[in-house]
């Protein structure tokens, strides 16, 4: 991580607003992925052990794969009825990240406070805690609780550390700090069960999802270290996946040797096209996502189309990226 990674950390502030709230309403991203639910299960939990009444919600609900958090139980789709004194966020560097929940949250009327990593995050909210330094929005839930003097249970331990797990593909990225190890070396000692985190997520893989990489790998493009895949809903329909899925396929086709940027499109309907960039270490992604209205980190970004059709957002994505890749250089040849 850089030296000009981007941080705002209002701790006072966002002590106080936790201190004068009773009743909280914690929102994470549209399609979670592992950090998404790992941040907003270990800090629903944590408050929940301070006596805080919490509503946690995400559009959709709790996808399968991630049932074995503890607490995910109770996530909801929204929180029509559940009345709020304070919204946090995680995940998330803007509002549309948030999806339906989001836009209910700006309607409530009570300040709003995030919690996020994201080096393109817009600072949204009424009190912000962004750190872009740390891997994941699960580290940064770790770091709150050590300010707020708040010692992880087992079961928050167990949440964070998926969510670190998960955005780091088990330490492996390059934004890992020795202070990263660190971290997940005490929520192994407040009773985190690393093994069965691995197992549970970053070592299984639906047969769905299988089936849908055969389907779409033999329309993989590559040219000049951009390797980009377009896919359609027959794709999904032909394997039972809805388009919504996780299948994690821009992180498959980075792996590619002579790929330095790798790109998968997706229709989400309504004329919109999901955008789901990876790149190697020495390129950066991020600013194409944010140029496209999304967001995300160097290495992984993404970002939402709308009125576009497939063929417009071919024309318009592949240059950003063919320029990204002409301007880098690899890290590690």
């Amino acid at each position: 991580m850089t030296n000009d990674a981007l941080v705002r950390l209002e701790w006072e502030s966002a002590a106080a607003l936790v201190n004068q709230s009773q009743k909280i309403i914690l929102i994470t991203h549209v399609f979670p992925d592992g950090d998404a639910i790992g941040s907003l299960m270990g800090l629903t939990l944590a408050l929940k052990e301070q006596g805080k009444q919490v509503c946690p919600v995400v559009d959709g609900g709790l996808p399968e794969r991630f049932g074995f958090v503890p607490g995910s139980e109770m996530i909801q789709p929204s929180a029509d009825g559940f009345v709020a004194d304070l919204v946090i966020t995680t995940d998330a560097s803007d509002w549309e990240r948030l999806g339906e929940n989001g836009v209910a949250a700006r309607q409530i009327g009570c300040p709003i406070l995030q919690l996020d990593h994201h080096q393109t995050n817009l600072m949204f909210a009424d009190v912000n805690l962004v750190d872009a330094r740390t891997v994941a929005a699960s580290e940064g839930v770790l770091d709150w609780l050590d300010q707020l003097g708040w010692q992880p249970s087992q079961h928050v331990a167990q949440a964070l550390l998926t969510g670190i797990v998960t955005d780091t593909l088990c330490f492996r990225t390059s934004n890992v700090q020795p202070a990263t190890l660190g971290k997940a070396q005490r929520l192994l000692e407040y009773g985190a069960d690393l093994a069965g985190i691995v197992q549970r997520t970053l070592s299984r893989q639906p047969a769905a999802l299988i089936r849908l990489y055969g389907e779409v790998l033999s329309r993989v493009h590559i040219d000049n270290g951009v390797i980009w895949v377009a896919l359609n809903e027959d794709d999904y329909q032909r394997v039972g996946m809805s388009s919504g899925e996780y299948d994690g396929l821009s992180g498959y086709l980075i792996q590619v040797e002579e790929a330095v940027i790798s790109c998968v499109m997706k229709p989400m309907g309504n004329s919109q096209v999901e955008i789901s960039l990876r790149a190697v270490p020495g390129f950066d992604v991020s600013q194409i996502a944010l140029s496209l209205g999304g967001g995300g980190h160097v290495l992984a970004s993404g970002a939402t189309l709308k009125g576009v059709t497939m063929d417009e957002t071919i024309a318009k994505v592949l240059p950003l990226l063919q320029a990204e890749s002409a301007r880098g250089r690899r890290l590690y040849d």
